[in-house]
């Protein structure tokens, strides 16, 4: 009689799990999957792209080393579905060959400004100016249309991050944008190339 009644709350405990993570993947698709084309006009108004930022801080980085290469450039805005535009910072990530150090030098206002230098102990993936053809309004217009845009408008807290990077050394540098809510685990997550824009599966 006890093993019987301890296999059958085995079974409820295994049945309700299951129907937990039912209903979580459910919800979430529902979150992130797009029931009608979003209109482009609902993008935020997002200032500065990584593009125009480009020249300032690549002129510090030669400033700080003649071979300093492009390993990162990323950005960050909270609750982006709450603004109404914003000026963006940018953070580029540089990398010198001959002395194995980084350095992060950020752009805001048209202004760029090193903000950390250290040593490196391995030897980061770069890449070039010519390899970056995509802008991050593009790469951003391109998660809006893939779910984002359906996301930010049920969840308008949902922060937004950007990073572009290369994936290893040699490889061509790809646009990873990612939504997601603080305290959550879930994010929505579009990887795009930066050669030519299209959707890395």
């Amino acid at each position: 009689m006890a093993e019987g009644s301890g296999r059958s709350l085995l079974l409820l405990g295994l049945s309700l799990i299951l129907l937990i993570v039912v209903v979580g993947v459910v919800i979430f698709d529902r979150l992130v999957e797009p029931t009608s084309p979003t209109p482009e006009a609902s993008l935020p108004g997002i200032q500065l792209t990584a593009r125009q930022a480009f020249p300032p801080a690549a002129e510090l980085a030669g400033q700080w080393q003649e071979d300093a290469r492009m390993a990162a450039v990323s950005a960050f805005w909270p609750r982006v579905g709450m603004q109404l535009g914003g000026q963006a910072e940018w953070a580029f990530q540089f990398f010198s060959p001959s002395t194995r150090r980084l350095a992060i030098v950020t752009v805001a206002d048209g202004r760029a400004q090193m903000v950390r230098e250290s040593a490196s102990p391995y030897t980061v993936a770069t890449f070039s100016a010519e390899e970056w053809k995509v802008d991050s309004d593009r790469a951003l217009q391109t998660w809006w249309n893939r779910g984002g845009g359906t996301l930010v408008s049920r969840r308008p807290e949902i922060d937004l991050a950007m990073q572009l990077r290369p994936l290893d050394e040699g490889s061509q540098p790809v646009w990873s944008v990612v939504g997601s809510t603080a305290g959550t685990e879930a994010a929505f997550i579009v990887v795009v190339s930066a050669a030519d824009g299209t959707v890395v599966e």
